[in-house]
């Protein structure tokens, strides 16, 4: 069985003048012609006071007001734009406010006669993101500034160690040879092979840690020695392109893209089952732009990248955060058999 009904004149302005969201509807010049209850909690004027008030009066001048003219000609010339849009309007009281606004044309007899906006307060929710992104900032900085601390003293204080030890082991069985029997030289040798390959995994640990060559030489020395790791010691095809003139990155935007490109790479060689890999930089005018590709067996992402850690893909998802803390965006693509690519664009 079919519900049809009609939205009288009477519903719509129950719902109007009842919605949590504040609602103004002004002419063509700007003059609020119509105003909800809650436009009062937003903006600290009462829907009497708003009626005749023009909206440059509490819209906050510069940038938003631009953004707002803009809005309103592309809305009549017919183009489509991204909305809710951000806005920050100035209440009674002094106070600023971010909004997200909906705008729609009023249109009477086939004419555009004003504008109907539906705003929502975001401040407190703007804030938490801030104060969240400020403290995941704080946190990753804290990491790094321990990874640092950590490789520098595995490097300069653990590896001499055993370094020393197995000089002293090789000037102890050359001395001795001819008076040690074959079984305790061959012990000896056995021992002095694992103290190198003990001193090689702790260079491999530190360099994981915070490779030196990244503070010392750059990024694209850093992700040249991560390639090249990737060939000697995974037997994966991997290197590095770069395009456009490079430039000297702040130093933490380049950590972070060293991040992102170790932990796209960790997956490669780790799950992606890949034979090739490829990394490019790219230095534009207004942004830089970091791509890690391979040729794996790809995966399903999920609906949103939001959804990352819950789908317990937690690796991602710290790549996320992480570009996030340089206003950067990332942008994943990957399909079952057809490779996984990671994207992160940072504006200059």
């Amino acid at each position: 069985m079919e519900t049809r009904f009609k939205l009288t004149a009477q519903n719509y302005r129950y719902l109007f003048e009842n919605a949590s969201d504040a609602m103004w509807v002004h002419d063509m010049e700007g003059n609020i012609v119509d105003a909800n209850k809650a436009c009062e909690k937003l903006t600290g004027y009462t829907p009497e006071e708003l009626i005749g008030m023009n909206v440059t009066k509490f819209l906050v001048s510069g940038e938003y007001l631009d953004l707002a003219r803009e809005v309103r000609r592309r809305l009549l010339a017919g183009e489509d734009i991204a909305q809710p849009y951000e806005l920050q309007l100035l209440r009674r009281d002094g106070a600023i406010r971010v909004v997200t606004i909906a705008t729609s044309p009023v249109i009477i007899d086939g004419k555009v006669r004003g504008f109907q906006h539906v705003a929502r307060d975001v401040t407190e929710e703007r804030q938490l993101r801030e104060n969240m992104r400020f403290y995941v900032q704080q946190v990753t900085r804290a990491q790094e500034d321990e990874r640092k601390r950590i490789a520098r003293e595995l490097h300069d204080d653990v590896s001499p160690s055993l370094l020393l030890l197995v000089q002293r082991l090789d000037v102890l069985v050359s001395n001795s040879r001819p008076r040690l029997s074959k079984s305790l030289t061959e012990g000896l040798e056995d021992l002095h092979h694992q103290i190198i390959k003990a001193l090689e995994g702790l260079r491999h640990c530190a360099q994981d840690l915070r490779p030196r060559i990244l503070d010392d030489l750059g990024l694209v020395a850093a992700l040249e020695w991560m390639t090249e790791e990737m060939v000697k010691n995974y037997r994966i095809d991997a290197h590095v392109e770069v395009i456009g003139i490079e430039r000297s990155l702040p130093d933490e935007e380049q950590l972070v893209l060293f991040r992102i490109a170790q932990e796209a790479l960790s997956n490669t060689r780790r799950h992606a089952e890949a034979s090739r890999a490829w990394v490019t930089l790219e230095f534009g005018d207004d942004k830089t732009t970091l791509t890690v590709k391979d040729n794996g067996k790809g995966f399903e992402l999920p609906p949103r990248i939001g959804d990352l850690a819950s789908a317990g893909k937690l690796g991602l998802a710290g790549m996320q955060e992480r570009a996030q803390l340089i206003n950067g965006k990332l942008t994943l693509k990957s399909e079952q058999g057809k490779g996984t690519t990671v994207t992160v664009e940072v504006p200059s």
